[in-house]
């Protein structure tokens, strides 16, 4: 289950979010670009030519990466951790907290599973009792508290495509509670805007394209 999730879900990233696609993301490969260069390095990466390069360097400084020291597991493995510098406190009104910058871990797309993941599945203390399944917004939230360039989408189809939380919503095609192994239908999946927020009255309307859907 997990893992047959986790190779999709992998693959998905790497299409939507990998080096030829032009979003906001990191890449494994693009992290360590930006970590040659904060070590003074290029951050050619033995590729791009001079123009291109001194761009990516540009880039780099402008966002204000630096590296810092993760775990010390990390540390231990020679693996240098990325942070960006992003603002925080500034609600919708820009009033309700003061606005400071906090140092976020750089989200890395190969990564995503692993992140989601660990935010969202939370380990039961009692042993023998199920692990909890947070929410969207409390599974975005988690995540924007130590990591950037991590994308509320991403965390939107990861849990469209979380068998426990299909269960628990009820939310397939027929109507029925799905079995175990049963993945969302591609249909689902395939009307879902991602960047829209998780509520009960938009599953209750996706619920009903889908079904007027296979009507027709």
């Amino acid at each position: 289950g997990d893992r047959e999730l986790g190779r999709q879900f992998r693959d998905w990233c790497l299409r939507t979010y990998g080096d030829s696609a032009k979003t906001k993301t990191v890449t494994r490969s693009k992290y360590q670009r930006i970590a040659e260069v904060l070590q003074g390095g290029s951050g050619s990466g033995g590729g791009s030519g001079g123009g291109e390069k001194g761009k990516f360097q540009f880039w780099v400084r402008s966002k204000g990466f630096r590296l810092g020291n993760g775990t010390r597991e990390a540390t231990k493995m020679g693996q240098v951790v990325v942070y960006v510098p992003v603002k925080t406190g500034t609600g919708a009104d820009g009033l309700s907290e003061p606005e400071g910058i906090s140092l976020k871990r750089v989200a890395v797309v190969e990564d995503f599973f692993d992140i989601i993941y660990s935010m969202h599945v939370e380990s039961s203390s009692e042993p023998g009792k199920a692990p909890k399944h947070a929410g969207q917004k409390k599974t975005y939230r988690a995540i924007a508290e130590t990591y950037a360039f991590l994308p509320r989408e991403a965390v939107t189809r990861f849990l469209m495509s979380c068998t426990e939380c299909q269960k628990r919503m009820h939310f397939n095609s027929n109507g029925l509670e799905p079995k175990e192994s049963e993945p969302p239908s591609s249909l689902v999946s395939g009307i879902i805007d991602y960047n829209m927020p998780l509520t009960s009255t938009y599953l209750k309307q996706m619920k009903l394209r889908v079904m007027n859907s296979q009507e027709q």
